[in-house]
C-alpha cells in the first residue's frame, strides 16, 4: 500500500487531516490526498468567497529562514450578496492563533467582484525546519444584514497551502530498500532527508500498474543517486530487501547499509549501526555522514543543523562480491 492509499484509508475511516499529520505523515500529502478526495464529494453549498491565482516568489514554495515570502492573489467574493471587506490577511503557522499578517481593506466587494493583494512575509530566523500551514483569511460583513450573526465582523479562513521551511533541493535521489513493517520509521527519516533537499525514493509510493515489481525496483535503483539499505529485524529476511541490494551491488550504486546492534549479519562489509530506541534525528545524522563520505569527491559535504549533530563513521569500504555470496547463504 502506497502512501497516498494509506492517507486515503484514514481519511475514509474518518480521521481528520490534522490526525493524519499527527500520526507523522507530511502536510504537503495529507492535504494533496484530502483535496483530491474532496472533488468526489457533492458539496451541501456554494463557497462564499475564493482565493485564485496564487502566486509565490518561489514557485516550489521551499524557503529558509530570514528569507521572505512574496506572495500575491485575487480574492473573489461568489456568494449572491456583497460584502464590506473589513481586512485581508494571512496567517502561517508559527504564527500564534490571534496573529496574523493582515492589511485594511474598508471597501464594498460586490457579489462576482474580485480585489487583487499581495503581501511579504519576512520568515523568522529561529524558524525550524519543516511543512507549515498558511491560510488566506478575511474579516468582514455581507449586506444587507440579515439576522443576528450579520450584525458583527465575522473572521473566515481558506483550506491551507503548505509552505516549506527547508534547504534548496539538491537533485540526490536516495533509494531506500526496507521492510514494510518499518514504515514509522522510514516516513520520519523522509521528512528529515527532505528538510535538506534530498529525495528519498520509497518504491511503493510509485504507483506503476502493470509492471512488474521486479523491474519497477531495478528501474528506480538505477534511478537513485545513492542507494540506502536497513537491516533490521523485519527486513534483514526479506527477499526484496536482499535482491534490491544485491542489484545495487551488480550495477556499482554507491551503498549505504545501515545495520539494526541486534541483527547479526556474516558479511566484511562495513556498516553504520543505529538501534531502534535512537530518536530518527540520530539515526539521520548518521545517514547524513554516509551521503556525505560518498559524495564527498565531487561535491561539498552538506551542513545539518548543530542541534543533529553528524556522528562519524568514516568512508564506508563496499565489498559488493562477499555481500552477494553472504546474502545467498541465506
Amino acid at each position: 500500500m502506497g502512501i497516498q492509499d494509506e492517507i486515503s484509508k484514514y481519511l475514509l475511516e474518518g480521521h481528520t487531516p490534522q490526525q493524519i499529520i499527527n500520526m507523522g505523515y507530511r502536510k504537503s500529502t495529507v492535504y494533496k490526498v484530502y483535496e483530491t478526495l474532496k472533488t468526489y464529494k457533492t458539496q451541501t453549498s456554494k463557497p462564499e468567497w475564493f482565493v485564485t491565482n496564487i502566486m509565490f516568489n518561489k514557485p516550489n514554495k521551499r524557503y529558509l529562514s530570514k528569507e521572505s515570502i512574496s506572495i500575491s492573489f485575487n480574492f473573489e467574493n461568489s456568494s449572491q450578496r456583497d460584502m464590506y471587506l473589513h481586512k485581508m490577511g494571512i496567517w502561517i503557522e508559527w504564527l500564534k492563533s490571534n496573529e496574523w499578517y493582515a492589511q485594511d481593506v474598508k471597501d464594498l466587494v460586490k457579489s462576482g467582484q474580485r480585489r487583487f493583494f499581495s503581501f511579504l512575509i519576512p520568515i523568522p530566523e529561529d524558524v525550524s525546519l519543516g511543512e507549515y500551514e498558511l491560510r488566506f483569511g478575511i474579516q468582514g460583513q455581507y449586506l444587507p444584514v440579515i439576522g443576528y450573526q450579520d450584525q458583527s465582523l465575522q473572521t473566515q479562513w481558506s483550506e491551507p497551502e503548505i509552505i516549506h521551511i527547508k534547504h534548496p533541493e539538491r537533485g540526490i535521489k536516495l533509494f531506500i530498500s526496507h521492510s514494510t513493517q518499518d514504515m514509522q520509521l522510514i516516513r520520519g527519516l523522509e521528512q528529515l532527508l527532505d528538510n535538506y533537499g534530498i529525495e528519498s525514493i520509497i518504491a511503493e509510493d510509485i504507483r506503476t500498474p502493470g509492471t512488474e515489481l521486479r523491474e519497477k525496483f531495478r528501474e528506480k535503483i538505477r534511478e537513485s543517486t545513492i542507494f540506502l539499505v536497513l537491516f533490521t529485524e523485519n527486513s534483514i529476511n526479506s527477499k526484496w530487501v536482499i535482491e534490491e541490494t544485491n542489484y545495487a551491488f551488480q550495477i556499482g550504486k554507491p551503498v549505504i547499509p545501515l545495520k539494526e546492534k541486534s541483527v547479526k549479519i556474516e558479511t566484511e562489509i562495513e556498516w553504520i549501526e543505529f538501534s531502534k530506541y535512537e530518536k530518527p534525528e540520530t539515526i539521520f545524522s548518521k545517514i547524513m555522514d554516509g551521503i556525505n563520505s560518498r559524495l564527498r569527491k565531487i561535491q561539498p559535504p552538506l551542513q545539518i543543523d548543530p542541534i543533529i549533530g553528524i556522528i562519524g563513521v568514516g568512508i564506508l569500504a563496499f565489498l559488493a562480491g562477499l555481500f552477494i555470496g553472504s546474502a545467498k547463504k541465506k
